[in-house]
């Protein structure tokens, strides 16, 4: 119901007004190059500090690596509905967390890095908006409305909002990138990779990545001339042209475990959620 309504031309109006941040931000970086970092667990053999020569753009929990402020991200999304909702946890994802109200202790957290980087954007899902504010706050719902008027919307043909590497993909588009870097986006390796850089746990998914993703969503870049490169610790398989760790910066991998990538205050906000393999 609240997605018909959003789609009518008053719920255009209210987003406008919701969203109105994001025109400014509208091909701000035409032409040029970026990162996005992922949360996989290939992230582990980078010394991080390296990717700061080109403005990056951070999923989910990776702002809460020890070395995230080395790099030069300037974009932040964590693209989760409702995932600020005090009692997010025991409502929506039906289990026990241990903070107080029942707050997703990393959303919690969470909070804290947007209010000490103001220089970054932070996008969250326009479901929170009556939960999180900011003025380094920005809000996305499906497709990203365009002050430019512009004929064709990637999110009005594929679904951005199934998973956050998509909804990040699309606000590099959004803001002009015509280049992008995909770092710690292990399950776009052939084999697929699964597992987190904060996390024991890693290995090989037993199906390739949806087809789709790449024929569908990333073939329609292209042909729109945005190129990828997909940052790998070594020679793998993808149907993405890859660029290893040592031939884009001339050094070798540098391995570390979960637990020297997050700091002991983290490492207990993590733990505090009791699905992570830690």
């Amino acid at each position: 119901m609240i997605h018909s309504f959003l789609k009518s031309k008053i719920g255009l109006k209210i987003r406008e007004i919701l969203e109105y941040k994001n025109f400014k931000l509208e091909d701000k970086h035409l032409g040029e190059q970026c990162y996005i970092f992922g949360d996989g667990v290939s992230i582990q053999n980078y010394d991080i500090h390296n990717f700061n020569d080109k403005i990056g753009i951070a999923c989910n929990h990776f702002p809460f690596h020890k070395d995230f402020k080395k790099t030069n991200v300037k974009y932040a999304i964590l693209s989760e509905p409702f995932y600020f909702m005090p009692f997010f946890d025991s409502i929506i994802k039906k289990r026990k967390v241990e903070t107080i109200f029942s707050f997703n202790p990393i959303s919690f957290h969470y909070r804290e890095i947007v209010r000490d980087n103001p220089g970054i954007n932070f996008f969250i899902n326009l479901s929170n908006y009556i939960f999180f504010k900011g003025k380094n706050v920005f809000y996305l719902y499906k497709n990203i409305l365009s002050n430019k008027n512009k004929s064709d919307s990637l999110c009005k043909e594929f679904n951005c909002d199934k998973g956050v590497l998509r909804r990040a993909i699309s606000l590099a588009v959004f803001l002009g990138f015509k280049t992008i870097y995909l770092v710690g986006c292990d399950y776009l390796m052939i084999p697929s990779k699964f597992g987190h850089w904060y996390e024991k746990v890693s290995g090989y998914r037993d199906s390739k990545v949806d087809e789709s993703y790449i024929d569908g969503f990333i073939n329609k870049l292209k042909k729109n001339n945005i190129n990828f490169k997909l940052v790998v610790p070594e020679k793998v398989e993808s149907d993405l042209e890859i660029i290893t760790y040592e031939d884009l910066f001339n050094c070798k991998t540098n391995f570390k475990k979960n637990e020297v990538l997050l700091s002991e205050e983290n490492m207990k906000i993590f733990k505090m959620q009791n699905t992570m393999k830690l």
